[in-house]
C-alpha cells in the first residue's frame, strides 16, 4: 500500500482551500444582497441558547 497515492499534495490542498474559501466568500455576497434569501437561511438554522438567551451556537 502506498500512502503518496492518497495522501494530497501540499499545492493540492492549498487550490482545494482556496475554492472552498471562494465558495464561502460567493454565498455570503449572495446571501447579504438577497434578503429573503438571508432570511430563509436564518430561520433554518439551528440555534442554541443558554438560560440566559445567549447564543451558544
Amino acid at each position: 500500500m502506498n500512502l503518496k497515492s492518497i495522501i494530497p499534495t501540499g499545492p493540492q490542498v492549498a487550490r482545494e482551500a482556496l475554492i472552498v474559501l471562494g465558495g464561502l466568500l460567493v454565498a455570503a455576497f449572495i446571501l447579504s444582497r438577497f434578503p429573503k434569501l438571508q432570511k430563509f437561511v436564518t430561520q433554518n438554522s439551528l440555534t442554541i441558547k443558554d438560560d440566559k438567551g445567549n447564543t451558544i451556537y
